[in-house]
Protein backbone atom coordinates (compact mmCIF):
# COMPACT_ATOMS: atom_id res chain seq x y z
CA UNK A 1 0.00 0.00 0.00
CA UNK A 2 1.42 3.37 -1.04
CA UNK A 3 1.65 6.38 1.26
CA UNK A 4 -1.15 8.04 -0.70
CA UNK A 5 -3.40 5.02 -0.13
CA UNK A 6 -2.56 4.96 3.57
CA UNK A 7 -3.39 8.65 3.86
CA UNK A 8 -6.70 8.18 2.05
CA UNK A 9 -7.58 5.22 4.27
CA UNK A 10 -6.71 7.18 7.41
CA UNK A 11 -8.88 10.09 6.29
CA UNK A 12 -11.82 7.78 5.60
CA UNK A 13 -11.45 6.12 9.02
CA UNK A 14 -11.33 9.51 10.74
CA UNK A 15 -14.37 10.69 8.76
CA UNK A 16 -16.35 7.58 9.71
CA UNK A 17 -15.43 7.96 13.37
CA UNK A 18 -16.50 11.60 13.19
CA UNK A 19 -19.81 10.51 11.64
CA UNK A 20 -20.39 8.08 14.52
CA UNK A 21 -19.62 10.76 17.12
CA UNK A 22 -21.81 13.30 15.28
CA UNK A 23 -24.76 10.92 15.31
CA UNK A 24 -24.13 10.01 18.94
CA UNK A 25 -24.13 13.58 20.26
CA UNK A 26 -26.89 14.89 17.98
CA UNK A 27 -29.50 13.54 20.38
CA UNK A 28 -28.40 16.01 23.06
CA UNK A 29 -29.23 19.09 20.98
CA UNK A 30 -32.90 19.99 20.39
CA UNK A 31 -33.86 16.31 20.45
CA UNK A 32 -37.11 14.80 19.34
CA UNK A 33 -39.15 13.42 22.25
CA UNK A 34 -38.99 9.71 22.89
CA UNK A 35 -41.23 7.52 20.78
CA UNK A 36 -43.69 5.33 22.67
CA UNK A 37 -41.48 2.25 22.39
CA UNK A 38 -38.38 4.21 23.41
CA UNK A 39 -40.16 5.55 26.48
CA UNK A 40 -41.32 2.04 27.30
CA UNK A 41 -37.75 0.68 27.01
CA UNK A 42 -36.48 3.50 29.22
CA UNK A 43 -39.12 2.63 31.78
CA UNK A 44 -37.99 -0.99 31.67
CA UNK A 45 -34.43 0.16 32.40
CA UNK A 46 -35.67 1.37 35.80
CA UNK A 47 -36.72 -2.20 36.63
CA UNK A 48 -34.04 -4.48 35.17
CA UNK A 49 -35.06 -8.08 34.48
CA UNK A 50 -34.33 -10.98 32.12
CA UNK A 51 -37.37 -10.24 29.99
CA UNK A 52 -40.27 -7.93 29.27
CA UNK A 53 -43.69 -8.20 27.71
CA UNK A 54 -42.84 -7.35 24.11
CA UNK A 55 -39.05 -7.69 23.88
CA UNK A 56 -36.13 -9.58 25.37
CA UNK A 57 -34.01 -7.61 27.84
CA UNK A 58 -30.87 -6.25 26.12
CA UNK A 59 -32.41 -2.91 25.16
CA UNK A 60 -33.43 -2.28 28.79
CA UNK A 61 -29.95 -3.24 30.02
CA UNK A 62 -28.34 -0.84 27.54
CA UNK A 63 -30.61 2.04 28.48
CA UNK A 64 -29.92 1.34 32.14
CA UNK A 65 -26.21 1.56 31.38
CA UNK A 66 -26.80 4.79 29.48
CA UNK A 67 -28.64 6.35 32.42
CA UNK A 68 -25.93 5.30 34.87
CA UNK A 69 -23.21 6.72 32.60
CA UNK A 70 -25.05 10.02 32.18
CA UNK A 71 -25.66 10.33 35.91
CA UNK A 72 -21.96 9.66 36.57
CA UNK A 73 -21.04 12.37 34.06
CA UNK A 74 -23.54 14.78 35.60
CA UNK A 75 -25.80 14.97 32.54
CA UNK A 76 -28.61 12.72 33.71
CA UNK A 77 -31.21 15.45 34.17
CA UNK A 78 -34.51 16.01 32.38
CA UNK A 79 -32.86 18.09 29.64
CA UNK A 80 -30.76 15.17 28.46
CA UNK A 81 -33.11 12.20 28.78
CA UNK A 82 -33.42 11.64 25.03
CA UNK A 83 -29.72 12.08 24.31
CA UNK A 84 -28.72 9.68 27.08
CA UNK A 85 -31.21 7.06 25.87
CA UNK A 86 -29.93 7.17 22.28
CA UNK A 87 -26.20 7.85 22.64
CA UNK A 88 -24.92 4.26 22.28
CA UNK A 89 -26.94 3.41 19.16
CA UNK A 90 -24.40 4.83 16.67
CA UNK A 91 -21.55 3.12 18.54
CA UNK A 92 -23.31 -0.25 18.31
CA UNK A 93 -23.80 0.31 14.57
CA UNK A 94 -20.14 1.28 14.24
CA UNK A 95 -19.21 -2.06 15.82
CA UNK A 96 -21.58 -3.86 13.45
CA UNK A 97 -19.88 -2.22 10.47
CA UNK A 98 -16.45 -3.08 11.89
CA UNK A 99 -17.28 -6.78 12.23
CA UNK A 100 -18.88 -6.81 8.78
CA UNK A 101 -15.64 -5.35 7.40
CA UNK A 102 -13.64 -7.93 9.40
CA UNK A 103 -15.79 -10.67 7.86
CA UNK A 104 -15.10 -9.25 4.41
CA UNK A 105 -11.37 -9.34 5.14
CA UNK A 106 -11.62 -12.92 6.41
CA UNK A 107 -13.42 -14.05 3.27
CA UNK A 108 -11.61 -12.11 0.56
CA UNK A 109 -8.39 -10.78 2.13
CA UNK A 110 -9.02 -7.44 0.47
CA UNK A 111 -8.55 -4.23 2.45
CA UNK A 112 -10.37 -2.34 -0.28
CA UNK A 113 -13.41 -4.63 -0.09
CA UNK A 114 -13.45 -4.43 3.72
CA UNK A 115 -13.22 -0.64 3.59
CA UNK A 116 -16.02 -0.37 1.04
CA UNK A 117 -18.20 -2.63 3.22
CA UNK A 118 -17.72 -0.43 6.29
CA UNK A 119 -18.16 2.78 4.30
CA UNK A 120 -21.32 1.52 2.62
CA UNK A 121 -22.91 0.42 5.90
CA UNK A 122 -22.01 3.42 8.05
CA UNK A 123 -23.24 5.93 5.49
CA UNK A 124 -26.36 3.93 4.56
CA UNK A 125 -29.88 5.23 5.25
CA UNK A 126 -30.44 2.05 7.30
CA UNK A 127 -27.66 2.87 9.77
CA UNK A 128 -28.54 6.56 9.66
CA UNK A 129 -32.10 5.84 10.75
CA UNK A 130 -31.14 3.35 13.47
CA UNK A 131 -28.67 5.87 14.89
CA UNK A 132 -31.47 8.28 15.77
CA UNK A 133 -33.65 6.14 18.02
CA UNK A 134 -33.16 3.71 20.89
CA UNK A 135 -34.27 0.46 19.29
CA UNK A 136 -33.46 -3.23 19.59
CA UNK A 137 -32.25 -3.44 15.99
CA UNK A 138 -28.84 -1.82 16.47
CA UNK A 139 -27.97 -4.44 19.10
CA UNK A 140 -29.34 -7.22 16.90
CA UNK A 141 -27.09 -6.04 14.06
CA UNK A 142 -23.91 -5.92 16.15
CA UNK A 143 -24.58 -9.42 17.52
CA UNK A 144 -25.36 -10.73 14.02
CA UNK A 145 -22.20 -9.18 12.58
CA UNK A 146 -20.00 -10.61 15.35
CA UNK A 147 -21.66 -14.03 15.04
CA UNK A 148 -21.07 -14.04 11.26
CA UNK A 149 -17.41 -13.10 11.69
CA UNK A 150 -16.80 -15.85 14.24
CA UNK A 151 -18.79 -18.36 12.15
CA UNK A 152 -16.53 -17.74 9.15
CA UNK A 153 -13.48 -18.73 11.22
CA UNK A 154 -15.34 -21.54 12.95
CA UNK A 155 -16.25 -23.35 9.73
CA UNK A 156 -12.87 -22.61 8.11
CA UNK A 157 -14.08 -20.63 5.09
CA UNK A 158 -11.68 -17.76 5.75
CA UNK A 159 -9.32 -17.31 2.85
CA UNK A 160 -6.11 -16.25 4.56
CA UNK A 161 -5.68 -18.60 7.53
CA UNK A 162 -4.23 -22.08 7.08
CA UNK A 163 -5.58 -24.88 9.28
CA UNK A 164 -2.12 -25.26 10.83
CA UNK A 165 -2.06 -21.63 11.97
CA UNK A 166 -3.05 -20.39 15.40
CA UNK A 167 -6.53 -19.34 14.31
CA UNK A 168 -7.06 -22.66 12.55
CA UNK A 169 -6.19 -24.57 15.74
CA UNK A 170 -8.69 -22.60 17.80
CA UNK A 171 -11.82 -23.20 15.75
CA UNK A 172 -13.71 -24.57 18.75
CA UNK A 173 -13.12 -21.22 20.43
CA UNK A 174 -14.72 -19.49 17.46
CA UNK A 175 -17.69 -21.85 17.72
CA UNK A 176 -18.11 -20.77 21.34
CA UNK A 177 -17.85 -17.10 20.38
CA UNK A 178 -20.45 -17.63 17.67
CA UNK A 179 -22.80 -19.34 20.10
CA UNK A 180 -22.37 -16.59 22.69
CA UNK A 181 -23.12 -13.93 20.03
CA UNK A 182 -26.23 -15.82 18.91
CA UNK A 183 -27.45 -16.14 22.50
CA UNK A 184 -26.86 -12.46 23.17
CA UNK A 185 -28.53 -11.61 19.85
CA UNK A 186 -31.60 -13.58 20.93
CA UNK A 187 -31.60 -11.55 24.14
CA UNK A 188 -31.64 -8.44 21.91
CA UNK A 189 -34.30 -9.55 19.43
CA UNK A 190 -35.80 -12.90 18.55
CA UNK A 191 -35.09 -12.29 14.86
CA UNK A 192 -31.61 -13.59 15.66
CA UNK A 193 -33.19 -17.02 15.35
CA UNK A 194 -32.98 -16.67 11.56
CA UNK A 195 -29.18 -16.64 11.94
CA UNK A 196 -29.51 -20.16 13.37
CA UNK A 197 -31.43 -21.26 10.26
CA UNK A 198 -28.74 -19.84 7.97
CA UNK A 199 -25.94 -21.34 10.06
CA UNK A 200 -27.64 -24.75 9.95
CA UNK A 201 -27.89 -24.56 6.15
CA UNK A 202 -24.21 -23.60 5.89
CA UNK A 203 -23.14 -26.40 8.23
CA UNK A 204 -25.18 -28.96 6.28
CA UNK A 205 -23.73 -27.77 2.97
CA UNK A 206 -20.21 -28.21 4.38
CA UNK A 207 -21.03 -31.58 6.01
CA UNK A 208 -20.02 -30.34 9.45
CA UNK A 209 -23.21 -31.01 11.38
CA UNK A 210 -21.82 -34.08 13.14
CA UNK A 211 -18.61 -32.36 14.20
CA UNK A 212 -18.31 -31.00 17.77
CA UNK A 213 -18.21 -27.30 16.84
CA UNK A 214 -21.87 -26.66 15.90
CA UNK A 215 -23.07 -28.46 19.00
CA UNK A 216 -20.74 -26.47 21.22
CA UNK A 217 -22.12 -23.30 19.64
CA UNK A 218 -25.71 -24.49 20.17
CA UNK A 219 -25.10 -25.31 23.84
CA UNK A 220 -23.38 -21.95 24.39
CA UNK A 221 -26.22 -20.05 22.71
CA UNK A 222 -28.82 -21.93 24.76
CA UNK A 223 -26.95 -21.20 27.99
CA UNK A 224 -26.71 -17.46 27.22
CA UNK A 225 -30.36 -17.27 26.15
CA UNK A 226 -31.75 -19.46 28.94
CA UNK A 227 -32.41 -16.66 31.49
CA UNK A 228 -35.01 -15.20 29.13
CA UNK A 229 -36.64 -18.59 28.66
CA UNK A 230 -36.80 -19.08 32.42
CA UNK A 231 -38.24 -15.58 32.89
CA UNK A 232 -40.91 -16.25 30.26
CA UNK A 233 -41.84 -19.54 31.89
CA UNK A 234 -42.19 -17.81 35.26
CA UNK A 235 -44.51 -15.17 33.75
CA UNK A 236 -46.61 -17.45 31.49
CA UNK A 237 -44.68 -16.64 28.29
CA UNK A 238 -45.86 -13.06 27.65
CA UNK A 239 -43.15 -12.27 25.09
CA UNK A 240 -43.84 -15.34 22.98
CA UNK A 241 -47.59 -14.68 23.11
CA UNK A 242 -46.98 -11.09 21.98
CA UNK A 243 -44.79 -12.15 19.04
CA UNK A 244 -47.33 -14.72 17.96
CA UNK A 245 -49.95 -12.00 17.97
CA UNK A 246 -47.95 -9.47 15.95
CA UNK A 247 -46.86 -12.11 13.42
CA UNK A 248 -50.48 -11.92 12.21
CA UNK A 249 -50.36 -15.41 10.77
CA UNK A 250 -54.10 -15.50 11.24
CA UNK A 251 -54.34 -12.65 8.71
CA UNK A 252 -53.80 -15.23 5.97
CA UNK A 253 -57.30 -16.61 6.53
CA UNK A 254 -59.79 -16.36 3.71
CA UNK A 255 -61.80 -13.73 5.58
CA UNK A 256 -59.17 -10.99 5.51
CA UNK A 257 -56.46 -12.05 3.08
CA UNK A 258 -56.68 -11.04 -0.59
CA UNK A 259 -54.37 -11.32 -3.57
CA UNK A 260 -54.60 -7.59 -4.21
CA UNK A 261 -53.69 -6.74 -0.64
CA UNK A 262 -50.85 -9.27 -0.61
CA UNK A 263 -49.36 -7.94 -3.83
CA UNK A 264 -49.66 -4.38 -2.58
CA UNK A 265 -47.90 -5.25 0.68
CA UNK A 266 -45.20 -7.14 -1.21
CA UNK A 267 -44.65 -4.26 -3.65
CA UNK A 268 -44.46 -1.73 -0.81
CA UNK A 269 -41.94 -3.82 1.11
CA UNK A 270 -39.82 -4.56 -1.98
CA UNK A 271 -39.71 -0.91 -3.05
CA UNK A 272 -38.61 0.15 0.42
CA UNK A 273 -35.61 -2.18 0.27
CA UNK A 274 -33.93 0.14 -2.24
CA UNK A 275 -33.60 2.74 0.51
CA UNK A 276 -31.86 0.62 3.15
CA UNK A 277 -28.37 0.45 1.63
CA UNK A 278 -29.21 2.89 -1.13
CA UNK A 279 -30.45 2.02 -4.62
CA UNK A 280 -26.99 1.55 -6.13
CA UNK A 281 -26.13 -1.34 -3.81
CA UNK A 282 -29.18 -3.34 -4.90
CA UNK A 283 -28.46 -2.47 -8.54
CA UNK A 284 -25.02 -4.01 -8.03
CA UNK A 285 -26.62 -7.18 -6.64
CA UNK A 286 -28.99 -7.42 -9.61
CA UNK A 287 -26.06 -7.00 -12.00
CA UNK A 288 -24.31 -9.83 -10.15
CA UNK A 289 -27.21 -12.28 -10.21
CA UNK A 290 -26.82 -13.32 -13.89
CA UNK A 291 -23.27 -14.47 -13.14
CA UNK A 292 -24.63 -16.56 -10.32
CA UNK A 293 -27.38 -18.03 -12.47
CA UNK A 294 -24.98 -18.82 -15.34
CA UNK A 295 -22.51 -20.55 -13.04
CA UNK A 296 -19.66 -18.08 -13.41
CA UNK A 297 -16.66 -19.61 -11.62
CA UNK A 298 -15.87 -16.43 -9.68
CA UNK A 299 -19.50 -15.84 -8.73
CA UNK A 300 -19.83 -19.42 -7.49
CA UNK A 301 -17.02 -19.21 -4.95
CA UNK A 302 -17.75 -20.52 -1.48
CA UNK A 303 -17.41 -17.03 0.00
CA UNK A 304 -20.28 -15.63 -2.06
CA UNK A 305 -22.37 -18.71 -1.42
CA UNK A 306 -21.92 -18.34 2.32
CA UNK A 307 -22.93 -14.68 2.25
CA UNK A 308 -26.07 -15.48 0.27
CA UNK A 309 -26.94 -18.21 2.79
CA UNK A 310 -26.90 -15.53 5.49
CA UNK A 311 -28.99 -13.11 3.45
CA UNK A 312 -31.63 -15.03 1.50
CA UNK A 313 -33.43 -16.87 4.35
CA UNK A 314 -34.06 -13.61 6.20
CA UNK A 315 -35.28 -11.91 3.03
CA UNK A 316 -37.47 -14.91 2.15
CA UNK A 317 -39.07 -15.06 5.60
CA UNK A 318 -39.91 -11.36 5.61
CA UNK A 319 -41.20 -11.53 2.03
CA UNK A 320 -43.57 -14.31 3.08
CA UNK A 321 -44.62 -12.17 6.03
CA UNK A 322 -45.32 -9.28 3.64
CA UNK A 323 -47.46 -11.52 1.45
CA UNK A 324 -49.39 -13.03 4.37
CA UNK A 325 -50.08 -9.81 6.25
CA UNK A 326 -47.57 -6.97 6.53
CA UNK A 327 -43.86 -6.37 6.95
CA UNK A 328 -41.93 -3.25 7.85
CA UNK A 329 -39.03 -2.32 5.59
CA UNK A 330 -36.43 -2.71 8.34
CA UNK A 331 -37.42 -6.24 9.38
CA UNK A 332 -34.92 -7.77 6.95
CA UNK A 333 -32.08 -5.48 8.10
CA UNK A 334 -29.63 -8.25 9.17
CA UNK A 335 -29.60 -9.59 5.60
CA UNK A 336 -27.98 -6.36 4.48
CA UNK A 337 -24.83 -7.04 6.45
CA UNK A 338 -24.07 -9.93 4.09
CA UNK A 339 -25.29 -7.99 1.08
CA UNK A 340 -22.97 -5.09 1.96
CA UNK A 341 -20.02 -7.52 2.11
CA UNK A 342 -20.97 -8.90 -1.33
CA UNK A 343 -21.29 -5.41 -2.79
CA UNK A 344 -18.03 -4.32 -1.17
CA UNK A 345 -16.15 -7.14 -2.88
CA UNK A 346 -17.86 -6.48 -6.22
CA UNK A 347 -17.06 -2.77 -6.19
CA UNK A 348 -13.49 -3.24 -4.98
CA UNK A 349 -12.65 -5.90 -7.59
CA UNK A 350 -10.25 -5.07 -10.42
CA UNK A 351 -11.90 -7.17 -13.10
CA UNK A 352 -12.12 -4.91 -16.14
CA UNK A 353 -14.66 -7.27 -17.73
CA UNK A 354 -17.08 -7.00 -14.80
CA UNK A 355 -19.57 -4.13 -14.98
CA UNK A 356 -19.71 -3.94 -11.18
CA UNK A 357 -15.96 -3.46 -10.94
CA UNK A 358 -16.00 -0.80 -13.65
CA UNK A 359 -18.90 1.10 -12.09
CA UNK A 360 -17.82 0.38 -8.50
CA UNK A 361 -16.13 3.71 -7.64
CA UNK A 362 -19.00 5.71 -9.15
CA UNK A 363 -21.67 3.61 -7.43
CA UNK A 364 -19.80 3.77 -4.12
CA UNK A 365 -19.55 7.55 -3.97
CA UNK A 366 -23.11 7.97 -5.20
CA UNK A 367 -24.21 5.66 -2.36
CA UNK A 368 -22.12 7.55 0.20
CA UNK A 369 -23.52 10.88 -0.96
CA UNK A 370 -27.07 9.57 -0.94
CA UNK A 371 -26.68 8.09 2.54
CA UNK A 372 -25.14 11.22 4.03
CA UNK A 373 -27.92 13.38 2.60
CA UNK A 374 -30.47 11.03 4.17
CA UNK A 375 -28.59 11.25 7.50
CA UNK A 376 -28.68 15.05 7.45
CA UNK A 377 -32.38 15.06 6.56
CA UNK A 378 -33.16 12.56 9.31
CA UNK A 379 -31.20 14.40 11.99
CA UNK A 380 -31.96 18.00 11.12
CA UNK A 381 -35.06 17.76 8.94
CA UNK A 382 -37.11 15.92 11.56
CA UNK A 383 -35.97 18.31 14.29
CA UNK A 384 -36.80 21.30 12.11
CA UNK A 385 -40.27 19.91 11.45
CA UNK A 386 -40.83 19.43 15.18
CA UNK A 387 -39.37 22.62 16.63
CA UNK A 388 -40.20 25.23 13.97
CA UNK A 389 -43.80 26.35 13.74
CA UNK A 390 -43.47 27.43 10.12
CA UNK A 391 -41.87 24.15 9.02
CA UNK A 392 -43.79 21.54 7.03
CA UNK A 393 -45.37 19.06 9.41
CA UNK A 394 -44.60 15.33 9.26
CA UNK A 395 -47.29 13.16 10.79
CA UNK A 396 -44.85 10.69 12.35
CA UNK A 397 -43.10 13.60 14.06
CA UNK A 398 -46.35 15.22 15.12
CA UNK A 399 -47.34 11.99 16.87
CA UNK A 400 -44.54 12.69 19.38
CA UNK A 401 -45.86 16.08 20.39
CA UNK A 402 -47.05 16.66 23.94
CA UNK A 403 -46.31 13.31 25.61
CA UNK A 404 -43.11 14.42 27.35
CA UNK A 405 -44.77 17.55 28.72
CA UNK A 406 -47.83 15.57 29.77
CA UNK A 407 -45.75 13.01 31.65
CA UNK A 408 -43.82 15.68 33.52
CA UNK A 409 -46.98 17.63 34.41
CA UNK A 410 -48.77 14.50 35.62
CA UNK A 411 -45.75 13.57 37.73
CA UNK A 412 -45.67 16.98 39.43
CA UNK A 413 -49.41 16.95 40.12
CA UNK A 414 -49.50 13.34 41.38
CA UNK A 415 -46.63 13.94 43.79
CA UNK A 416 -48.69 16.56 45.63
CA UNK A 417 -50.84 13.75 47.06
CA UNK A 418 -48.36 10.88 46.66
CA UNK A 419 -50.81 9.46 44.15
CA UNK A 420 -50.48 6.44 41.89
CA UNK A 421 -51.29 7.37 38.29
CA UNK A 422 -53.93 5.19 36.64
CA UNK A 423 -54.38 5.18 32.85
CA UNK A 424 -55.52 2.88 30.11
CA UNK A 425 -53.58 4.56 27.29
CA UNK A 426 -50.21 2.82 26.82
CA UNK A 427 -48.63 6.02 25.57
CA UNK A 428 -49.29 7.86 28.83
CA UNK A 429 -48.06 4.93 30.93
CA UNK A 430 -44.90 4.57 28.82
CA UNK A 431 -44.14 8.28 28.95
CA UNK A 432 -44.62 8.36 32.71
CA UNK A 433 -42.36 5.39 33.41
CA UNK A 434 -39.77 6.49 30.86
CA UNK A 435 -39.50 10.17 31.69
CA UNK A 436 -40.27 10.15 35.42
CA UNK A 437 -40.42 6.60 36.80
CA UNK A 438 -43.65 7.56 38.63
CA UNK A 439 -45.69 4.68 40.18
CA UNK A 440 -48.46 3.60 37.79
CA UNK A 441 -51.40 1.24 37.45
CA UNK A 442 -52.99 0.17 34.17
CA UNK A 443 -56.74 0.19 33.74
CA UNK A 444 -57.82 -2.84 31.70
CA UNK A 445 -61.66 -2.95 31.74
CA UNK A 446 -61.95 -5.94 29.39
CA UNK A 447 -59.03 -7.89 30.92
CA UNK A 448 -57.21 -8.16 27.61
CA UNK A 449 -53.72 -7.85 29.12
CA UNK A 450 -52.50 -6.79 25.68
CA UNK A 451 -49.42 -4.75 26.62
CA UNK A 452 -46.64 -4.58 29.19
CA UNK A 453 -48.61 -2.40 31.57
CA UNK A 454 -51.85 -4.38 31.60
CA UNK A 455 -49.76 -7.53 32.08
CA UNK A 456 -47.49 -6.33 34.90
CA UNK A 457 -49.16 -3.18 36.32
CA UNK A 458 -52.81 -4.14 36.06
CA UNK A 459 -54.96 -2.24 38.55
CA UNK A 460 -56.94 -5.41 39.18
CA UNK A 461 -53.80 -7.09 40.51
CA UNK A 462 -52.80 -4.30 42.86
CA UNK A 463 -53.80 -3.90 46.46
CA UNK A 464 -54.69 -0.24 46.98
CA UNK A 465 -55.15 1.05 50.51
CA UNK A 466 -58.39 2.83 51.31
CA UNK A 467 -56.64 6.14 51.88
CA UNK A 468 -54.41 5.96 48.84
CA UNK A 469 -54.99 8.68 46.27
CA UNK A 470 -55.01 7.77 42.58
CA UNK A 471 -54.80 10.20 39.68
CA UNK A 472 -56.76 8.76 36.78
CA UNK A 473 -55.60 10.16 33.43
CA UNK A 474 -57.41 9.81 30.12
CA UNK A 475 -56.68 10.89 26.56
CA UNK A 476 -59.63 12.33 24.67
CA UNK A 477 -63.27 12.65 25.71
CA UNK A 478 -64.50 9.51 23.99
CA UNK A 479 -62.90 7.07 26.43
CA UNK A 480 -63.24 9.11 29.60
CA UNK A 481 -66.79 8.19 30.63
CA UNK A 482 -66.39 4.48 29.92
CA UNK A 483 -63.11 4.48 31.85
CA UNK A 484 -64.72 6.21 34.83
CA UNK A 485 -67.48 3.60 34.78
CA UNK A 486 -64.84 0.87 34.78
CA UNK A 487 -63.12 2.50 37.76
CA UNK A 488 -66.42 2.70 39.63
CA UNK A 489 -66.96 -1.01 38.99
CA UNK A 490 -63.46 -1.68 40.33
CA UNK A 491 -64.30 -0.01 43.63
CA UNK A 492 -63.43 3.64 42.94
CA UNK A 493 -66.85 5.33 42.69
CA UNK A 494 -65.76 8.85 43.62
CA UNK A 495 -64.03 10.72 40.80
CA UNK A 496 -63.28 14.42 41.24
CA UNK A 497 -61.95 16.37 38.24
CA UNK A 498 -58.42 17.65 38.77
CA UNK A 499 -58.67 21.43 38.47
CA UNK A 500 -56.91 22.85 35.43
CA UNK A 501 -55.55 19.44 34.56
CA UNK A 502 -53.85 19.13 31.21
CA UNK A 503 -54.66 22.70 30.28
CA UNK A 504 -52.55 23.68 27.29
CA UNK A 505 -51.23 20.15 26.65
CA UNK A 506 -52.46 18.72 23.37
CA UNK A 507 -51.26 15.27 22.43
CA UNK A 508 -50.05 13.80 19.18
CA UNK A 509 -51.10 14.55 15.63
CA UNK A 510 -54.79 14.30 16.63
CA UNK A 511 -54.23 17.02 19.28
CA UNK A 512 -56.37 15.15 21.82
CA UNK A 513 -56.92 16.76 25.20
CA UNK A 514 -55.82 15.28 28.50
CA UNK A 515 -58.31 14.71 31.34
CA UNK A 516 -57.53 13.89 34.96
CA UNK A 517 -59.55 12.84 38.02
CA UNK A 518 -58.68 12.32 41.66
CA UNK A 519 -60.04 9.02 42.97
CA UNK A 520 -59.76 6.80 46.02
CA UNK A 521 -61.84 4.11 47.65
Amino acid sequence: MTNAHRTSLALIVVALLALIVYRSVSGFFSPLPLQVDEAQYLGWSRDLAFGYYSKPPVIAWVLGLNRAACETLGIGGVMHIEGCARMLQPIALGLAAFFAAATSWALFQSKAAAGVTALLLLTSPLFGFYSLFATTDAWLLVCWAFALWSFVYAVGIHSHVRPSSGLGRHRLGFWMLCGAAVGLGLLAKYSMGVFVISALIAVLVRHQLMTPGPWIAAITAAAVFSPNLIWNAQHHFPTFAHHLEISQVQAASAHVWSVTGALGSLAEFSAAQFLLLGPFALIAVFLFLPRMMLGDSLAQTRQFKLLLIFALPMLAIILVQAIMSRAHANWAAPAYLSIAIVVGQLWAARDRFDINARLGPLFLWLSVGFGLVVTLVLIHGLKFSYHEQAAPKIRAVEQLRGWREAAQSIDVLARERQAIVVAQDRRILAALKGYTGHPIAALDPQSRRSNHYTWFYNLADQSVDSGQWLLAVFVGESDTQSALSALAAAGFPQAVPADGFGEGILLGASRDKLFGFWIRR
